[in-house]
């Protein structure tokens, strides 16, 4: 993974980061994968019209993976969550990883950028996140990265969703502090 560059989404790019956002959370494919949603939800994940969106934002901003074959990782990062008194959080999400690749370690390498760049664009001093509170093993994972939950629960924006979710969930915070 030593050969893996990051930069920032243009419009250009939606097409391809939905793509790749899609493969990770909805494709039949990646189901059984412990980072999919497909055993949890039908129908997309996101669109390219929501994607554009994103990137059109002023404190948004998708950051993509890239290697030599391509487009392989992303991640949202909104510098935007107040936090409280001397809190400035941004906003992690929509983190994908090409399906085809997973678990070689990437997604280590990605968060971390992420988080290095909240603090260098945003001033950031922690980075906050929302996990669907079924998903056990990606809350692990995070914690093994360094995030904590909050104890804070939102209702899962099933509104947004096009498709038939499976089961009962939530969404609950995880934060880290970024030093």
């Amino acid at each position: 993974m030593s050969d893996i560059r990051f930069r920032y989404a243009r419009r250009a790019d939606a097409p391809a980061v939905a793509a790749i956002i899609e493969r990770a959370y909805r494709d039949p494919q990646a189901a059984g994968k412990w980072t999919s949603e497909a055993h949890l939800l039908t129908g997309p994940r996101t669109s390219r019209e929501e994607i554009i969106g994103l990137i059109d934002r002023e404190d948004s901003r998708f950051l993509l993976a890239e290697t030599r074959d391509g487009l392989v990782g992303c991640c949202l990062v909104q510098g935007r969550e107040a936090g409280g008194p001397g809190v400035n959080a941004a906003y992690f999400g929509m983190f994908a990883i090409d399906p085809t690749i997973h678990g070689g370690g990437l997604g280590k390498i990605v968060i971390a950028e992420a988080e290095r760049r909240a603090k260098d664009l945003w001033n950031c001093n922690q980075m906050v996140m929302t996990v669907i509170n079924v998903r056990t093993e990606l809350i692990a994972w995070y914690e093994r990265r360094g995030y904590r939950l909050t104890g804070a629960t939102l209702p899962f924006p099933f509104s947004e969703t096009s498709g038939e979710t499976t089961r009962d969930f939530h969404l609950v915070e995880m934060r880290k502090d970024l030093g």
